[in-house]
């Protein structure tokens, strides 16, 4: 709840979302999806002379400083790249009050309505900076590259003012293609990576809370074929890592991973029809150390206990398998439709973590019995296009045997922190057998060669077959965008209302609706270099907004309305 994930989109060039049976390339477990980031650090293609981008940007409801680069030159058949970014922002204005009205109702003595700051929330800031270096040799018959990057990221834990969290991670990586390796093989990828991830919290007297340490090497092997006369992919992914915990109260056993797969991706043509199939049989096994966690106490002022866990292993074989096509009925209307099997091993915090949370206020309980996540699903597009109009309609279900939630049991621990006794609800990790169902559309009308206006939503409702809903789900929204160009300028108003989150675990506070009003203009300067200036309006209305999926949700809220300024440019 209060990690920032290692990587910033201030680097990338492209966000792709994929789903259907080709997500078993990049992993199994994926049930929405996968999100895919593309940099470019290691170019496959050469392009000469020198070229790049940049981004800055000011403002913003946390007041942030933002710049970007990226610079590429090719030269005798070598691509070198560089990038960097710098990111720098203060504690976020927030529309009022942090706290909750229904926890401050609940719970009024221990969580007054400005406990974490009124119209700012206190220790929210965040400072982020890093880049990359990469260089690969193309040849006609592929490249061969190789690529550093380094992040690094300081960002304040508003639930315990002063403390904050220093994240440092190296990544490297080398890549390699070959193509037209033999009759029906059309290229052979190969790639091996390492990333150091290390990352500190630093409690507000300064000494150092807790520490996560995680090494972890990767390899995957491909080949793209045409053994059936359309286009595959077979390949092998295999990794192994170490993480360990080495200052700080007890929360989570040391461990060691394991996980190799093999996968394929076919394509199969039949009366001018293609259908696709993915599957992906992997096997994932843990070893952790001996492990003693500090319980706290039962009721306020007792005596602290603890629960030894012996050393253990844990393996799981996973198997993932999906079908999918695309239908197009006439000219005008089109429907996709995929079915698939996910298996997921428990990640490592849902099997070691047991101990007390201070960043999020909680006490975090795994489970080293949980089994594997496993569910079937179907997921399907309905489209109509006719001209300037495009419609989309996507329903989907999925049914769980093993969800694995963290649920609010309900029990309260009680820690000393810092001098003082803390009363921690206990969240256990628990596989339950859930269903999850709902839909997503969009749609869009070109009205004029200057005017467009959109339309978007999604609803997702999760339940638990043994009794009421899942805990911290999304909640219900739609919106509407309208954008007009004219000449060298560009602006467009969204409108988004997110419905009230009432569908509720027990021990959860229920989020109230808001409606979120941006709004933005651009204008491409008249000169020979492609500089775009750009101001854009947040939170107009300066509504409340709260994610219903956040385990903080009752208190730390979005962002006030702010004014966000910004000039982008290529060469």
């Amino acid at each position: 709840g209060d990690h920032s994930v290692a990587i910033d989109t201030l680097a990338a060039e492209q966000i792709e979302i994929v789903r259907g049976p080709a997500a078993v390339i990049y992993g199994g477990g994926a049930t929405g999806g996968v999100i895919n980031i593309i940099d470019n650090r290691i170019h496959s293609e050469y392009y000469e002379g020198l070229m790049g981008a940049y981004d800055l940007g000011t403002g913003g409801a946390n007041n942030e400083q933002a710049g970007s680069f990226l610079i590429d030159y090719g030269i005798n058949d070598v691509m070198i790249h560089v990038d960097g970014y710098d990111r720098s922002s203060k504690n976020l204005n927030i529309p009022g009050l942090s706290v909750s009205k229904y926890l401050n109702e609940a719970e009024p003595e221990e969580y007054p309505r400005d406990k974490y700051g009124d119209d700012t929330l206190v220790n929210s800031y965040v400072e982020s900076q890093g880049g990359s270096v990469g260089i690969s040799k193309i040849t006609d018959q592929g490249y061969t590259g190789f690529s550093y990057s380094n992040h690094q990221m300081e960002y304040g834990i508003p639930l315990e003012d002063g403390a904050y969290i220093d994240m440092d991670v190296d990544k490297y990586e080398f890549k390699m293609e070959r193509k037209d390796i033999a009759n029906n093989i059309d290229n052979f990828k190969f790639a091996f990576g390492f990333s150091d991830y290390y990352h500190k919290e630093v409690e507000p007297e300064g000494e150092i809370g807790t520490d996560y340490i995680d090494k972890q090497f990767d390899g995957k092997v491909e080949f793209a074929h045409s053994f059936f006369n359309t286009p595959g992919v077979i390949g092998i992914d295999a990794g192994q890592g170490r993480f360990s915990k080495d200052a700080g109260k007890p929360l989570i056993a040391n461990n060691q991973n394991k996980d190799i797969a093999i996968y394929f991706l076919e394509d199969f043509e039949f009366n001018d029809h293609t259908i696709s199939v993915g599957f992906r049989q992997g096997y994932t096994k843990y070893d952790a150390n001996s492990f003693t966690s500090d319980d706290g106490a039962a009721t306020p002022g007792g005596a602290e206990s603890e629960t030894t866990f012996d050393a253990s292993e844990e393996d799981f074989n996973l198997t993932n398998a999906s079908i999918g096509s695309v239908f197009n009925l006439n000219p005008n209307w089109s429907l996709s439709v995929n079915v698939s099997h996910v298996e997921r091993a428990p990640a490592m915090n849902e099997l070691y973590i047991y101990g007390e949370h201070h960043a999020t206020e909680t006490i975090e309980q795994g489970d080293r019995n949980l089994k594997k996540e496993k569910s079937n699903g179907i997921d399907t597009i309905i489209s109509w296009q006719d001209g300037k109009t495009k419609l989309s309609f996507s329903p989907f279900f999925t049914r769980f045997d093993d969800y694995i939630a963290e649920i609010n049991t309900g029990t309260v621990q009680y820690h000393e922190h810092e001098g003082e006794e803390e009363a921690l609800d206990v969240y256990q990790y628990q596989s339950v057998p859930a269903d999850f169902y709902g839909y997503e559309f969009e749609g869009s009308r070109e009205i004029t060669t200057n005017y467009t206006a959109d339309i978007w939503g999604d609803y997702v409702r999760g339940k638990n077959r043994d009794g009421g809903d899942l805990p911290l789900m999304p909640a219900m929204r739609i919106g509407t965008g309208h954008s007009y160009q004219w000449n060298r300028f560009n602006t467009g108003v969204e409108v988004m209302h997110v419905f009230e989150q009432d569908k509720l675990a027990e021990n959860e506070y229920k989020t109230d609706d808001y409606t979120d009003i941006s709004a933005y203009v651009s204008y491409a300067l008249p000169v020979e270099a492609n500089i775009i200036l750009s101001v854009k309006g947040t939170n107009l209305l300066d509504s409340t907004q709260r994610e219903s999926t956040s385990i903080i949700k009752d208190k730390t809220p979005l962002g006030a309305r702010a004014v966000i300024f910004g000039m982008t440019g290529t060469f």
